[in-house]
């Protein structure tokens, strides 16, 4: 492609220089303010993301982690605009290249998908198409968006199927998907996915079902191709080992909340968020003896129907105190940069934020600060009148 955005023709595939450099254009490639989502059930609305503000720049990943049903998938899909067209509402602003994608017609919408955003979806087998081959649906983007031919649609594909390393390429072309293993049909996902060179590229848990060499595979690919195209990268998964060494920064989300967000390096170092922390001790050691119990986060996420008063983590935290009840934390900033955390009783010995007049006595003075030891629950050092229930 050119740099006014206009394919170039005769070349069997993208080369290098048809991708953007930070220097040609502005840092920050998405922007997204107070982003909600609403379902419309016939139990009532159902908030899947409430009030997500998140911002990323060109070349660079944030990791979206969070248990199942936290709102992950859901925020990804809102950002592209991939939703159903009747019993969801969407208000909030999503920036993107500086366009409002909020409100834009489908038409319009559809003509970014693939071509600036795409999407590796979570699982191969339902996303890709049981019936039509794989070349197929690797070229229809290509002549859709970038106008080739067939034959350099075919080249093309052929190229990108080699590019994200499936063997024999010429081959798979003109297979389905059935005829290929959980880990290939990834591949495909990602060529698919790459097809346009997009901007912004969204992983949705890009590497569920598969074994962990096959994971390290796909994930190291992904690396190698976002730093070969400068592309940004939204990361979403339930594991913060899978992000600890590949994002530069992570969004925690619980109940269609952003509860943390910070720099990796920080949030690995600093985290302040009770959630954070039980996220990271349910994460297998290859330190622990065999057969060592993992961590659980005790119950069970809350149910967006009908969500507690207070905190929404509340119920499961082992630090909750009579006001995580009563009272939802609003996100605050942290003493460290660019760290966001939303708890009333932070780790680390930090000081959160000041509930509201009405909240009870014991929120006030030093008890808003806990000693952050990992297991340790802070009602054990207050006075007895001032401990949870």
């Amino acid at each position: 492609m050119t740099p006014d955005g206009q394919p170039r023709h005769g070349r069997s595939h993208l080369s290098p220089d048809d991708y953007p450099s930070e220097a040609d254009e502005e840092r920050v490639l998405l922007e997204v303010r107070d982003l909600r989502t609403t379902f419309r059930t016939a139990r009532g609305p159902l908030r899947a993301v409430d009030g997500v503000s998140l911002s990323l720049d060109r070349g660079k990943t944030l990791g979206v982690v969070g248990e199942s049903g936290s709102g992950k998938t859901v925020l990804s899909r809102s950002i592209m605009g991939l939703l159903p067209l009747q019993g969801v509402e969407r208000s909030g602003s999503v920036l993107f290249e500086g366009r409002e994608l909020v409100g834009l017609p489908p038409k319009q919408l559809r003509s970014l998908w693939g071509a600036r955003i795409s999407m590796v979806f979570q699982d191969p087998m339902t996303s890709l198409n049981p019936v039509v081959r794989i070349g197929r649906q690797i070229t229809e983007p290509l002549r859709e968006h970038l106008d080739m031919d067939k034959a350099e649609a075919k080249a093309t594909a052929i190229a990108l199927l080699s590019q994200v390393g499936i063997p024999s390429p010429e081959e798979r072309f003109s297979a389905y998907p059935f005829q290929l293993s959980g880990g290939m049909r990834q591949r495909v996902m990602m060529a698919v996915a790459l097809a346009c060179a997009p901007r912004l590229l969204l992983a949705d848990e890009p590497t569920t079902g598969l074994d962990v060499t096959v994971q390290a595979q796909i994930l190291d690919l992904l690396t190698s191709l976002q730093e070969e195209r400068n592309m940004a990268m939204i990361l979403v998964t339930h594991d913060l080992g899978v992000v600890a060494t590949r994002t530069d920064d992570i969004a925690v989300m619980y109940a269609g909340h952003i509860v943390e967000q910070a720099p990796t390096k920080t949030l690995f170092s600093a985290m302040a968020m009770p959630y954070t922390e039980a996220l990271l001790e349910s994460i297998p050691r290859l330190a622990d003896p065999s057969h060592t119990r993992l961590s659980a986060i005790e119950g069970r996420p809350p149910n967006l129907l009908s969500l507690p008063k207070g905190c929404p983590f509340s119920p499961r935290c082992r630090y909750a105190k009579d006001v995580c009840f009563e009272q939802r934390p609003p996100l605050v900033p942290a003493p460290e940069p660019e760290h966001l955390f939303a708890c009333w009783f932070p780790l680390g010995g930090r000081r959160g934020p000041t509930p509201a007049a009405s909240s009870e006595p014991a929120m006030d003075g030093d008890q808003s600060v806990i000693d952050g030891q990992r297991g340790a629950s802070p009602a054990a050092s207050a006075p007895a009148e001032q401990s949870a229930p």
